[in-house]
């Protein structure tokens, strides 16, 4: 969770944290393009032995005009963010998804 809190700071105008750090989320919000939303989603799953990893996941909220207008872009950003969680790390990728929000 502290990733998100040193992203909340780093880029307080387009990260929030609406459970504050007790929370499971975070949500990018670029302040010029109303209604467009990406919501990443931390859980840690753990398995039978106690080894944890963490899982993220990435929701994402369009408005319907832009929607319709680059749908195929759209709907591809979840895949490419886990792609970029495997190659990158879990801070570069959210790094660099903020940075294109922003």
């Amino acid at each position: 969770m502290l990733e998100f809190l040193m992203c909340q700071t780093k880029y307080p105008e387009v990260v929030t944290l609406p459970e504050g750090l007790q929370g499971d989320y975070i949500v990018l919000r670029n302040p010029k393009l109303c209604g467009f939303e990406l919501m990443i989603v931390w859980k840690i799953h753990m398995d039978e032995e106690g080894s944890t990893t963490p899982v993220l996941d990435l929701l994402t909220k369009v408005p319907e005009q832009v929607l319709e207008q680059k749908m195929a872009r759209a709907g591809n950003v979840p895949a490419q963010f886990r792609s970029m969680v495997l190659l990158l790390g879990i801070e570069a990728a959210m790094e660099n998804l903020i940075n294109v929000v922003k």
